[in-house]
C-alpha cells in the first residue's frame, strides 16, 4: 500500500520493498528523506526497469511532480529501510514554502538536480544502445541485400536504387529506403559484403551520426548548478537575500527533467523498435539471415560459404552483445527476443564446422594477398625489397626534413602511444589532443620536406615521396599490400585530358613558382589581405606594394600551405572528430584500387556529369572586340575548376572557391577551385555533384551580388530559397508533400545543402525519368539546369515534364532568334562569325 499523505507532518519508518507513492497518481505532499534510500520506477511500453536511486539524508522525493502539478510519472519504492516525513499541500503551497523556508527549497532544488543527472545517465545509456543497433541494422541490412539482390527484383545491378514506401515488409521497406539513401550520398557497395564493411562506419552515406549523446536545453541547467556548487553558508545567504532565484532555479529544474523524461520516453520507444527491428518476429533481420543460412544449407543459394559464415558470425555476436547490454541497463531480458537467435547459434555452429577447412584456406589466401597484391598494376614490385626501402619510414622523414629535434622528440613518443591505441581514429578527446598535437610537427615537417624535395629537383626517398603524395608516415601503420599497392601507383600515366587535375605536390609547386594566385583561407582571405593586416603599419594597399622580401616563392607557399592545403586534407576527411592527416590502415575501408583517384577518373566523372548537366560551369562573362565594334557583349562560357588532389582519404569532395580572382579584370573569367582526397572512400561521381552544386550555388551568388535571392531577377539561388521560405504555402505541393519536405529539410544545415541534395537527385534520378523532386523544384531545375538535348527530349514525353520543356524551348527559341538577329552585323564577309559569339548562339540553339 502506498503511504497515505493526508496526515500531516507524520515522520514513518518504511520497509525495503515497500511502495511510497504510485505512477499516475496526483502529487499532493512534500516528502523529506531522513535516512535510507529510495528506488525510482517507470513503466514505459513493455519495459518496466528501476530508473534511478536517491540515497541519503535531506532529500525530497516526487518534488517534481509536487512541483509541476501533475501527477507522478514513475513509482517510488523503498530501496533500503528508510525514514519519511510527508507534508499535505498542494503545488501552490509547495512553491510558496520554498521561498519562505531556503532550507527546504534548496534541499528541493539539490534532489531535483541530482535526478536529472542520473536520468541524463540513463538516458545516454539507452542512446548509446540504440545507436550500436541502428549501426547493427542498417549496416547488416546492406550486406542482406547483396547477399540477396533478387530481394528486390526490380532493381538492376550497379543501377540507382529507388525507394518504395509499398513495401509490407517493415524490415525490407527500411533496408530499400535505407539503400537508397545510401545511393544519394555516394556510397559504394561491395560487390559481396565481409566482416569489415560491416565494422565500418556509413553514416555519412546513410545520413546518420549514430549519436551516443542526446541535445536537451541544458544552458539554464549548468547555471545553477554552478550556484549550488559552491559553499552552502554563501548559496544559502544568496537564496536568503533574493527567494526569486531560488524560485525560478526549482522551474528551471522542473522544466529541464520534464523534458528530459519525454526523451527519456522516446528514448525507450526508439530502442524497442530497434530491438525489435534486429531480433523480433519473423520479418527481423536476424530471422532474415538464418533464411539465408537455409537456402545456403539446402544447395539454393549460390553463395560461397567463405563470404557467408563470417557474416552470419558477426551478426550472431552483434545481437548476443546487444542483448547483454540490455540486461544491464534495464535489469530484465528483452521481452521481444525471440528463438531466431537461438536458431541462428545453433546453424552457425553447424556450418562453421563443417566448412572449416574451406573458411581456414580463405583466411590463409587473405594474408597472403594482403602481403604480396594481387593486382596487376603491383605485379612489378618486391615486397621484400620495398619492405626494405621502407624500413624506418618515419626516422627517415624526420631526417629528410632537419625539423626541430624538440618537436621530433614530443613527436616520437606520441606517435609510440597512438599505436598502442586499439583504434586510433577514436573520437575520444584524449585521442583527438594527441592527434592534434601529432599534425601540428607532421605539418611541419610536410612544408619542411617538400621545399627540399623541390630544391633537390623532385627527388627524395620513396617514403618521403609516398608522404608528399597520400599522408604516408610509418610502415607499421599500413598492412603490406596497402604499401604495395600505394607505391606501384605512384606513377601516374601520362594525362590529356579537357579538365584540369592537379596532383597535391603539382599545385604547391605552380603556387611556389608564382604561376597561379594564391588561394583563399578558412576566413576568405587572400594572401594579400593577410599580409595587409600582418604589416598594417606599412602604408600597404595593393599588390604592387608588397614589399618584394615578403612576396616571395616561400611565402606564397607556406600561406597556401596553411590557408588552402591543410584545411583540405581535413575536410576532405570528412569525419573532423576521428581526423589524422597521417593515413593509417584504419582509414582505408575500400580496397585501394577500388577508392584510388587518378587524373583520368576525375576527367572521366567530370565528363559524365557534363553530359547530363552541360551547363554546370557556365556563366556570364563580357566579350569586347573593338576591331569589329563590339564594346560590351555578354556571352556564356564554361571554365571549368581546377581539381586538386590532395594527400587525404574520405568520403568528401570539397568545393573551396568558386573564383580563384576576386576584384579586377578577369576575375570573373578566374576558374574556380575544387578538392578530392586522394583516396575516396565511397563513389567519386557522386562527390563531385555535390561539389558542383555547392560551386553552382556560390558562384550565382557571387556574379549577382546583392540581386542573389532577389526573385524579380531569377536564378538558381533566388527561386531556390524562395522554395524554401514558402513550401508551405505553395498550392502546387499537397500537405503530405509538406509535412516530407519538412522532414527531409531538417538533415541539412544550409540552403546551399539542400539544393546540393536536390542536385544529385536531378541529375542521378530525373535524368532518367524517374521522379524523385517536387513539381516546384523540378521548374527551377529544368529552368536553371537544363539537361543535354537528347536527355530533354527523351523525359520530354513524360507528363510530368511535358510543359516545362515546351516553355523551355520557347523561351530558348525566342533568345535564339534576338541573339541571331543581333549578330548579323558581326559577321565577316563569309557570313562566320567570332568564336565567342558563335558558341554563344549555340548555347541558345534547342
Amino acid at each position: 500500500m502506498p503511504l497515505d499523505t493526508s496526515k500531516n507532518n507524520q515522520k514513518i519508518p518504511v520497509n525495503p520493498g515497500e511502495v511510497l507513492f504510485v505512477s499516475g497518481r496526483p502529487s499532493q505532499s512534500l516528502n523529506i528523506l531522513h535516512e535510507g534510500s529510495v528506488r525510482v520506477e517507470v513503466n514505459l511500453g513493455d519495459i518496466s526497469f528501476a530508473l534511478y536511486t536517491l540515497e541519503g539524508a535531506n532529500l525530497t522525493p516526487g518534488i517534481f511532480a509536487l512541483l509541476e502539478g501533475t501527477t507522478l510519472p514513475y513509482t517510488i519504492r523503498a530501496k533500503s529501510s528508510c525514514v519519511i516525513s510527508t507534508y499535505a499541500m498542494n503545488q501552490a503551497n509547495a512553491k510558496k514554502t520554498l521561498t519562505q523556508k531556503v532550507s527546504v527549497g534548496v534541499m528541493a532544488v539539490r534532489t531535483l538536480l541530482k535526478e536529472i543527472g542520473e536520468l541524463y545517465k540513463r538516458i545516454t545509456a539507452i542512446r548509446g544502445l540504440t545507436s550500436s543497433i541502428e549501426f547493427t541494422t542498417d549496416n547488416l541490412g546492406a550486406a542482406y541485400f547483396i547477399l540477396n539482390p533478387s530481394i528486390f527484383p526490380d532493381l538492376q545491378p550497379g543501377g540507382p536504387i529507388t525507394r518504395d514506401e509499398n513495401i509490407i515488409d517493415p524490415v525490407m521497406r527500411s533496408i530499400r529506403n535505407n539503400l537508397a539513401g545510401f545511393y544519394e550520398h555516394g556510397g559504394l557497395l561491395p560487390e559481396s559484403p565481409s566482416v569489415s564493411f560491416l565494422d565500418e562506419d556509413h553514416g555519412e552515406f546513410f545520413q546518420k551520426d549514430y549519436a551516443d549523446t542526446v541535445e536537451w536545453r541544458d544552458s539554464e541547467f549548468h547555471f545553477i548548478r554552478k550556484i549550488l556548487a559552491v559553499n552552502p553558508k554563501i548559496s544559502q545567504a544568496l537564496f536568503e537575500a533574493d527567494p526569486s532565484l531560488l524560485q525560478s532555479a526549482a522551474e528551471s529544474y522542473v522544466a529541464t527533467y520534464r523534458e528530459l523524461f519525454d526523451i527519456l520516453e522516446k528514448e525507450v520507444t526508439d530502442l524497442t523498435e530497434s530491438m525489435q527491428t534486429l531480433l523480433s518476429g519473423d520479418q527481423s533481420l536476424l530471422e532474415k539471415m538464418n533464411l539465408t543460412l537455409d537456402l545456403f544449407s539446402t544447395g539454393y543459394s549460390t553463395i560461397p560459404s567463405t563470404t557467408l559464415l563470417p557474416i552470419t558470425e558477426w551478426s550472431l555476436k552483434k545481437a548476443q552483445a546487444h542483448l547483454a547490454e540490455f540486461n544491464q541497463i534495464f535489469g530484465t531480458p528483452f521481452a521481444g527476443a525471440t528463438s531466431s537467435i537461438d536458431t541462428l547459434e545453433k546453424k552457425q555452429k553447424e556450418l562453421t564446422t563443417k566448412y572449416s577447412h574451406e573458411l581456414t584456406s580463405k583466411k590463409a589466401s587473405d594474408e597472403k594477398k594482403a602481403s604480396s597484391g594481387d593486382d596487376s598494376i603491383t605485379a612489378g614490385i618486391d615486397i621484400n625489397s620495398l619492405k626494405t626501402e621502407l624500413l624506418n619510414s618515419a626516422s627517415q622523414i624526420l631526417n629528410y626534413a632537419q625539423a626541430d629535434p624538440e618537436a621530433v622528440k614530443e613527436f616520437s613518443t606520441l606517435m609510440v602511444k597512438l599505436k598502442t591505441f586499439k583504434n586510433p581514429l577514436d573520437p575520444d578527446p584524449d585521442n583527438r589532443k594527441i592527434r592534434r598535437t601529432i599534425a601540428k610537427t607532421y605539418w611541419d615537417v610536410y612544408k619542411r620536406s617538400f621545399t627540399k624535395w623541390l630544391k633537390d629537383g623532385r627527388k627524395a626517398p620513396t617514403a618521403v615521396e609516398m608522404m608528399l603524395r597520400y599522408g604516408y608516415f610509418d610502415e607499421s601503420l599500413l598492412e603490406e599490400g596497402h604499401l604495395v599497392e600505394l607505391r606501384a601507383r605512384m606513377e601516374q600515366p601520362r594525362f590529356n585530358g579537357n579538365v584540369p587535375v592537379h596532383l597535391g605536390t603539382d599545385w604547391l609547386e605552380k603556387i611556389y613558382g608564382r604561376e597561379i594566385p594564391t588561394s583563399v583561407d578558412e576566413l576568405g582571405q587572400t594572401f594579400f589581405e593577410k599580409l595587409k593586416l600582418d604589416l598594417k603599419d606599412s602604408g600597404i594597399k595593393s599588390d604592387k606594394d608588397i614589399p618584394p622580401e615578403y612576396d616571395t616563392g616561400e611565402a606564397r607557399l607556406a600561406y597556401e600551405m596553411n590557408a588552402m592545403y591543410e584545411p583540405n586534407v581535413r575536410l576532405t576527411s570528412g569525419n573532423i572528430s576521428s581526423h589524422f592527416p597521417i593515413l593509417t590502415k584504419y582509414h582505408i575501408t575500400l580496397p585501394i584500387d577500388k577508392c584510388y583517384v587518378t587524373k583520368a577518373h576525375v576527367e572521366k566523372a567530370i565528363q559524365e556529369i557534363l553530359a547530363v548537366d552541360y551547363t554546370a560551369f557556365n556563366r556570364e562573362i563580357l566579350y569586347r572586340n573593338e576591331e569589329i565594334g563590339i564594346k560590351n557583349e555578354f556571352v556564356q562560357r564554361s571554365i571549368i575548376p581546377d581539381f586538386i588532389i590532395v594527400p587525404s582519404i574520405g568520403p568528401r569532395v570539397m568545393m573551396w572557391q568558386d573564383l580563384s580572382i576576386f576584384r579586377g579584370s578577369g576575375s570573373k573569367e578566374s576558374k574556380g577551385r575544387i578538392t578530392i582526397p586522394h583516396l575516396v572512400t565511397g563513389d567519386l561521381k557522386s562527390f563531385l555533384m555535390d561539389a558542383i552544386a555547392a560551386f553552382r550555388w556560390e558562384l550565382c551568388k557571387n556574379i549577382l551580388g546583392p540581386d542573389w535571392n532577389n526573385v524579380g531577377i531569377p536564378s538558381i539561388t533566388a527561386d531556390y530559397t524562395d522554395y524554401i521560405q514558402f513550401y508551405k504555402k505553395s498550392k502546387d505541393l499537397s500537405p503530405e508533400l509538406k509535412e516530407k519536405i519538412t522532414s527531409e529539410f531538417k538533415r541539412f544545415r544550409t540552403d546551399r545543402d539542400k539544393f546540393a541534395y536536390d542536385y544529385n537527385l536531378w541529375l542521378k534520378y530525373e535524368s532518367e525519368g524517374v521522379q524523385r523532386v517536387n513539381r516546384v523544384v523540378r521548374a527551377i531545375f529544368y529552368r536553371h539546369i537544363p539537361f543535354q538535348r537528347a536527355i530533354r527530349e527523351k523525359v520530354s514525353g513524360q507528363p510530368a515534364f511535358a510543359e516545362l520543356h515546351n516553355k523551355f524551348k520557347n523561351v530558348r527559341s525566342r533568345q535564339h532568334k534576338e541573339h541571331e538577329n543581333k549578330y548579323k552585323k558581326y559577321m565577316d564577309a563569309s557570313g562566320a562569325l567570332p568564336k565567342e559569339l558563335y558558341e554563344n548562339l549555340q548555347f541558345y540553339e534547342v
